[in-house]
C-alpha cells in the first residue's frame, strides 16, 4: 500500500513539473531544446501539443551519427529535418560524422549541400566534425567568405580545398582547426589574415605539406590562443591573456615581446633550455599559471635570476608527466621556493614511471621548502586539463 503510494506521489509529481515547463514561453523552451542533440529534440513532439510545433524552430540544430544504429537512417534523417526546420532559425549547427565501413549512403556532395543551406539562412555558429579514416572531405569554398560566421570549429577528415584564394569572415570571433588539412602554409596565411575580429584561436595537429612561420598581421583582438609555437611570430601574439603553446626545439630571437596581458600559459612540451625559460618568463610580468606538460630541459641548474612573476604573481604551477628526472626536482624546487603567493603547486607522475617517481619526487618533494604559506602541494598519478 506505501509503495503504492509512494509511486502515485512520484508520478504526480513528475506530471507537475512537465505542466509546469510546457507553461514556459516559447523562446525558453526553445533555449532548453538547443542543449539537446535533433534526434531527441524531435522527439520532444510525442510529449503534448504544446512541444509539437517547437522543434521546426529550433536555434541549434545538432546532428549526430552516433545517434542512428545505421548510416542509412542517419542520412536519411539529415535530409528530412533541414527540408522541415526553419532555416533561417538556425544559429548554430554542428554535424558529426564519424568514418563508417559501409560508405554506399555516404556522399560528399550531400554533405555540401547540407552545409550551403544553412550557410544561406546566416548561421553563426558551424561545427564539422568528420572523422572519415583515409577519406578526407574537401570543404565548400563559401564557408570562407560567409561573413555572417562568428563561430567555425572544424575538425577531423577535412580539406581546405587548394583553389583559396579569399577570405572574407568579417565577424568571426572563435577559430579552431583540428586535424584540418591544407594543401600549403599560403592557404592557412590566407585564412588567419582574412579574420580580423578573431578572439580565440586554436590550431592543433595541423596538417600541411612542408613548414614556414607565418608572418601575418591583423590579429590584435586575440584574447586566447592555442598553436604550434612557431607559427606565428611571438609578437603577433603579444596581446593574449591565455597562450598554450605546442613546443618542439623552441628558440627565441633577440626580439621579445612582453606580454602584458597574459595570466596562463602552458607549455605541451618543452626542450627549452633554462636561459630561454627565464628570457620568456621576464617577459610575462602578470603571469598567474603556468603549465608544462612534458619537461625535457636539460642543464636546469639554481639560479639567483627570479622574474617578477614567479616572485610576486605566480599563483599556480603544474608540472605534468613526470618520470622522476632531476630536472623535474629541480625546476619544482626552484618554483617552491621563490613563488611567494603561490596556491597550488601540482605534479603528476608519467605513465610508465615508478621507482624513480617514488625515489626522487614522492620522497624529496615534499621535504623542500614552501615560501607561501597558503601554498597546497598536490602529488596526482595524472594530470588534469588544467
Amino acid at each position: 500500500m506505501e509503495k503504492s503510494e509512494s509511486s502515485n506521489k512520484m508520478h504526480r509529481t513528475e506530471a507537475e513539473m512537465r505542466d509546469r515547463i510546457s507553461d514556459l514561453p516559447d523562446s525558453l523552451l526553445l533555449h532548453i531544446l538547443s542543449f539537446l542533440p535533433a534526434k531527441e529534440a524531435v522527439a520532444t513532439s510525442l510529449l503534448s501539443k504544446r512541444w509539437r510545433p517547437l522543434w521546426f524552430s529550433l536555434p541549434t540544430l545538432k546532428l549526430r551519427r552516433q545517434d542512428f544504429q545505421r548510416f542509412t537512417f542517419f542520412h536519411q534523417f539529415v535530409g528530412k529535418i533541414l527540408k522541415l526546420v526553419d532555416l533561417k532559425a538556425v544559429k548554430k549547427f554542428v554535424f558529426e560524422c564519424e568514418y563508417y565501413k559501409s560508405r554506399d549512403y555516404f556522399r560528399p556532395q550531400k554533405i555540401s549541400e547540407w552545409i550551403n543551406a544553412v550557410i544561406l539562412d546566416k548561421v553563426e555558429h558551424l561545427e564539422l566534425n568528420l572523422y572519415l579514416g583515409n577519406n578526407d572531405y574537401e570543404l565548400p569554398s563559401n564557408i570562407f567568405t560567409t561573413i555572417n560566421i562568428k563561430v567555425l570549429k572544424l575538425s577531423g577528415g577535412v580539406t581546405v580545398g587548394s583553389t583559396l584564394s579569399h577570405v572574407n569572415l568579417g565577424l568571426l570571433q572563435v577559430l579552431h582547426l583540428k586535424l584540418v588539412k591544407f594543401p600549403d602554409f599560403r592557404s592557412l596565411g590566407i585564412l588567419l589574415s582574412g579574420c580580423v575580429l578573431l578572439r580565440d584561436l586554436v590550431i592543433r595537429s595541423l596538417q600541411v605539406d612542408g613548414y614556414s612561420p607565418l608572418d601575418i598581421g591583423g590579429l590584435n583582438h586575440l584574447v586566447t590562443a592555442e598553436l604550434p609555437h612557431s607559427l606565428i611570430p611571438l609578437r603577433v601574439l603579444s596581446n593574449v591573456t591565455f597562450l598554450r603553446l605546442h613546443t618542439y626545439n623552441f628558440t627565441l630571437g633577440p626580439d621579445i615581446p612582453t606580454f602584458y596581458n597574459l595570466t596562463y600559459l602552458k607549455f605541451q612540451y618543452y626542450p627549452h633550455d633554462w636561459e630561454t625559460t627565464l628570457r620568456l618568463l621576464h617577459s610575462c610580468p602578470k603571469l598567474e599559471i603556468l603549465v608544462i606538460q612534458i619537461l625535457c630541459s636539460q642543464g636546469l641548474e639554481p639560479t639567483a635570476d627570479v622574474p617578477q612573476c614567479v616572485s610576486s604573481n605566480l599563483k599556480e604551477f603544474h608540472l605534468g608527466n613526470c618520470c622522476g628526472k632531476i630536472e623535474e626536482l629541480k625546476l619544482a624546487r626552484y618554483i617552491m621556493k621563490n613563488a611567494m603567493v603561490l596556491r597550488i603547486i601540482s605534479i603528476s607522475k608519467n605513465s610508465i614511471s615508478r621507482v624513480t617517481w617514488k625515489n626522487r619526487i614522492l620522497k624529496k618533494i615534499p621535504l623542500c621548502p614552501i615560501s607561501s604559506v597558503n601554498c597546497k602541494l598536490l602529488l596526482l598519478n595524472r594530470m588534469t586539463e588544467t
